[in-house]
């Protein structure tokens, strides 16, 4: 609402014109009242009106001295004048000192609410500019976080020439440029393993956000469900590894610092060069697949994920201890794995067979866990088991590919990747429901002013950031955009079907001030709601 304040010393006409008009009918608030200029200074700068009423003669501080201190502490304040005297001179100096409208008295209700609307409309206009800016660059901000964050991916490929990566970090503000490289991938989650929403997982981003903002030697990327990528720079070997060091402890104790968190790290080997990067994440992504088979809350570095597997060489068929083959292993890469991630899990999980595995009845037994893992995660998902069957073939397809460790490890891949290429389906089938119940409570609440992205995101029980992404790349738009369309579709059945005021209407569909629902109405429409109403919705959608 437009704040009014109002000093006259006439007490009959200060009443008159304080309870002559509804004001928050009309979409005004009126915050205070002073009889002269020197009691009003300092009520003015405490309630910050947008529009002062004064009259230019009072006692002790006149109008004309009192808009000239305002002005200079809040200059976006409208100052109207009134007075008795209809004087040239008292005009010229009200103009000079930037004054809204110049009002003789006696001013009639009608008269200076209609004076008022005029000025609101003005002030509505620019507040609304304002807001609409800011929202603007809120949305372009949350696109370039998003493009920011799909950064790594295109740097780890290892399909963009050196010049492109430092042109692509350029856009974003990153500087890749220095003698040395490491990277670390790091993954929180909930300590019990529930796929739940924790608050957790948002206070942590907050916290990691202010940790590496600014940060000139790390560069964090995050990429949703498989955690966080951290671009390490140094000098000299040295000194990255000091600085692997201190950046694994730091987000160790970020973690610590967010109750009932764990997390799993794998750290990489140092390269020369940017376009050798692809060779660190490769051997980050192994030390990083350990997730699947080791406890949590430890950071694995490549060169360690080696001598786990050297560690369980010894293992022989006679006697084997199947605790270091768990078959909880890869039900548990299928529920978390991704397709990128295959080729790495598959390596790990035939180096824990150590030697055994160059015996053809010891592949066929792997394989054949292997196979019966896949086919119980894919039942569970809803495939049938002809649907499994035509997917995975059977006893017969699976009997070639033993032939060989090269073939055999193929077919583990080829069966993993067709599951986790399931799974991912029926996860776009989850995030659709997901979104129809996001989109089904923004049609009950959009009426509720206080409806926002995190409170949508809380009720579908997915954290803000990940909400924001998966909304934007599903519908198209972002989550701000989306909720003044349900707004305004709304307001235009109202305007067509009821006879309701216009402020009424925007305070029906979320809007309280009725002069932003009026601007933001006609900024998507092109359109005033009152000509909509009038039959001007044929013109705005000319």
């Amino acid at each position: 609402m437009v704040k009014i304040f109002l000093a006259e010393d006439e007490k009959i006409v200060r009443e008159g014109i304080k309870n002559g008009i509804a004001w928050e009918k009309y979409g005004f608030e009126f915050s205070g009242e002073a009889p002269d200029g020197e009691l009003a200074y300092p009520l003015i700068l405490k309630t910050k009106p947008d529009i002062l009423l004064t009259d230019i003669r009072m006692p002790f501080m006149d109008g004309l001295e009192l808009a000239e201190l305002v002005k200079k502490e809040l200059p976006d304040l409208h100052i109207m004048f009134f007075s008795g005297y209809d004087d040239f001179e008292y005009a010229k100096r009200a103009i000079k000192i930037g004054a809204a409208d110049y009002l003789l008295k006696p001013v009639s209700s009608s008269q200076l609410l209609e004076a008022l609307e005029r000025m609101s409309e003005a002030i509505m206009q620019k507040k609304s500019e304002m807001g609409y800016k800011l929202a603007f660059c809120e949305q372009q901000e949350e696109r370039k976080r998003m493009e920011r964050d799909r950064l790594f991916d295109a740097i780890v490929s290892g399909k963009l020439s050196l010049s492109e990566m430092l042109l692509k970090g350029q856009e974003h503000n990153l500087h890749l440029s220095a003698p040395m490289y490491n990277l670390i991938l790091f993954q929180i989650r909930v300590s019990d393993n529930l796929e739940q929403y924790s608050d957790m997982g948002v206070i942590f981003d907050e916290k990691l956000k202010r940790e590496f903002d600014g940060a000139k030697d790390i560069v964090s990327f995050n990429r949703l469900s498989e955690g966080y990528a951290f671009l390490v720079m140094g000098n000299d070997p040295d000194e990255l590894e000091h600085k692997i060091q201190s950046y694994t402890k730091g987000l160790v104790s970020l973690v610590r610092s967010c109750q009932g968190m764990e997390y799993f790290g794998g750290v990489g080997i140092p390269v020369c060069r940017l376009s050798e990067i692809r060779a660190s994440f490769k051997a980050a992504s192994k030390a990083y697949a350990g997730r699947y088979m080791l406890e949590y809350n430890q950071i694995l570095r490549a060169e360690e994920a080696l001598k786990v597997h050297e560690d369980s060489g010894s293992i022989s068929l006679e006697g084997m201890d199947l605790t270091k083959l768990s078959r909880d292993i890869v039900p548990n890469f299928l529920r978390n794995g991704s397709v990128s991630e295959v080729r790495y899990f598959v390596e790990e999980y035939l180096q824990a067979c150590g030697s055994n595995f160059e015996s053809l009845i010891f592949r066929q037994y792997i394989l054949m866990d292997i196979y019966l893992a896949v086919n119980e995660f894919l039942l569970q998902l809803g495939m049938d088991q002809e649907q499994v069957a035509r997917e995975l073939g059977d006893a017969k397809t699976m009997q070639p590919c033993t032939g060989s460790e090269e073939s055999a490890a193929r077919y583990a891949r080829d069966i993993l990747k067709k599951a986790i290429a399931f799974r991912a389906d029926c996860s776009q089938k989850k995030y659709r429901q997901v979104l129809d119940k996001a989109k089904e409570y923004i049609l009950g609440h959009y009426r509720d002013e206080n409806i926002s992205l995190n409170v949508v995101a809380s009720c579908v029980n997915i954290s803000p950031n990940h909400f924001s992404t998966i909304f934007s790349q599903e519908i198209g738009i972002t989550f701000v955009e989306y909720l003044t369309k349900v707004r305004m579709e709304a307001a235009r059945e109202l305007l067509l079907k009821t006879d309701l005021r216009t402020s009424e209407i925007g305070y029906q569909v979320g809007y309280k001030d009725p002069h932003y629902f009026s601007y933001l109405f006609k900024k998507i429409h092109g359109i005033t709601p009152k000509a909509f109403r009038s039959g001007g919705e044929y013109e705005a959608q000319a």
